[in-house]
């Protein structure tokens, strides 16, 4: 909570920022697919469509903030590092914490929206293990790029170029159905697909995600998250000489 509060420290609402943001973020998406584009899969009624699109763009934009916070944590807050009692596992994972807050405002004005179009379905209990599973990708991204951004400036740019092709791979504002099928494992290649497309299974569709999906986004989340420990466990000493 602490690292929301910095986040947010000197803006006239503070932290009602959590809940403005997603807010204005989700009415201007659907306002602009409504009322302007007004195009939808023949499968999806307009209303239906608006809802898959924000069913994805939710955990995306949580996913891609966390990335870029979780990243530069470290390099901004260098006089932790120097502190042998606080762990600096901590750092990324605090900013990866902080950065899904708005996270979990943007899935409850979603799920607001389910219930009120009536798609809503027992699945709804399975959003937190989604979300978390997806907070342990991050994390597990964030710790290995937190560690190189301290020696490479360049890390924060190239995620910015690498967010905005996660953005456009990822199956968002179109159905995997309607990509040509010798394009298809594009999406695919893209490991945040699989935490959308589930998201997109329970909220827009109403419906658990298949187990084969719901396999590989656990296998995603722990291997990432394990194998993210382990390298910053095992190389946090040799980087924080150029502290």
């Amino acid at each position: 909570m602490d690292e929301v509060r910095t986040k947010y420290a000197g803006s006239v609402v503070g932290l009602f920022w959590v809940v403005l943001s997603p807010l204005i973020l989700l009415t201007l998406y659907s306002v602009v697919y409504l009322v302007i584009f007004r195009v939808q899969p023949a499968s999806m009624t307009q209303h239906g469509y608006v809802l898959y699109i924000l069913s994805g763009l939710v955990p995306f934009l949580g996913f891609a903030d966390a990335l870029h916070t979780g990243s530069s944590s470290l390099s901004s807050n260098k006089a932790i590092l120097l502190n042998t009692v606080y762990p600096a596992e901590l750092v990324p994972l605090r900013a990866v914490l902080a950065s899904h807050a708005m996270t979990l405002v943007g899935l409850g004005i979603v799920v607001l929206a389910t219930l009120f179009l009536g798609s809503y379905s027992w699945a709804l209990v399975l959003l937190p293990v989604l979300l978390l599973f997806q907070v342990m990708l991050a994390v597990g991204i964030a710790w290995v790029f937190s560690l190189a951004s301290l020696v490479l400036r360049d890390i924060s740019h190239i995620l910015g170029f690498a967010t905005m092709l996660l953005l456009i791979m990822s199956p968002i504002a179109y159905t995997p159905d309607m990509v040509p099928n010798n394009l298809q494992f594009i999406i695919y290649l893209n490991p945040l697909s699989y935490f959308i497309t589930g998201f997109q299974e329970i909220l827009a569709y109403g419906r658990p995600p298949s187990w084969s999906l719901f396999s590989a986004i656990t296998c995603l989340g722990l291997m990432s998250f394990c194998v993210g420990y382990w390298v910053f466990s095992r190389m946090k000493k040799a980087f924080f000489d150029y502290v």
